[in-house]
């Protein structure tokens, strides 16, 4: 056995086993792979916006009259699910005049939207046509009515018109 000069100690064991971890190739390896995750990652983020950027955004009338839509292709426009649809109308129609026209009525009552309309709407027509619809809808949200299936109907048809009538001419 030979002893050491720097550390005094003999050398018993002339092999050293360094961990595959701590190799120069295993410490390469994982920074090819961060590399390739970085890279796929970057990919895939700039698809999605590419195609967030295509996706070509609906109008405010026309998510008004989807919405619309859905209840009809849902079912919802039936006696039977007469509470649900006027309320669902209702939040539509609120929703649409804030976002539309930056009207102040989204926290209002059916009765308080009518009267702001009145107030600050030109179109004389359609205030009448929203107040006879959501009139409707109060008996049918609060006192739990049946309402005829005609009136829902009808109904269905006077929301529609509604968000027609206020769609800008091109």
């Amino acid at each position: 056995m030979k002893l050491n000069e720097k550390t005094g100690l003999y050398e018993n064991y002339n092999l050293w086993h360094v961990p595959f971890w701590q190799t120069a190739k295993f410490k390469m390896v994982v920074q090819i792979c961060a590399f390739l995750v970085t890279i796929l990652v970057v990919a895939m983020l700039l698809k999605w916006y590419l195609a967030y950027r295509k996706k070509k955004k609906l109008s405010l009338w026309d998510q008004a009259l989807f919405v619309l839509t859905q209840l009809k292709q849902e079912n919802k426009v039936d006696v039977v699910h007469g509470k649900e649809f006027y309320a669902t109308v209702s939040v539509m129609l609120k929703n649409y005049f804030h976002e539309r026209f930056g009207y102040d009525v989204l926290g209002r009552t059916d009765s308080e939207f009518i009267e702001y309309l009145k107030k600050y709407y030109k179109d004389e027509v359609l205030v009448e046509e929203a107040k006879m619809l959501l009139d409707g809808a109060t008996v049918i949200k609060f006192a739990n009515a049946q309402a005829a299936q005609e009136q829902i109907e009808h109904d269905y048809l006077r929301a529609v018109a509604i968000i027609q009538r206020t769609i800008p001419e091109k």
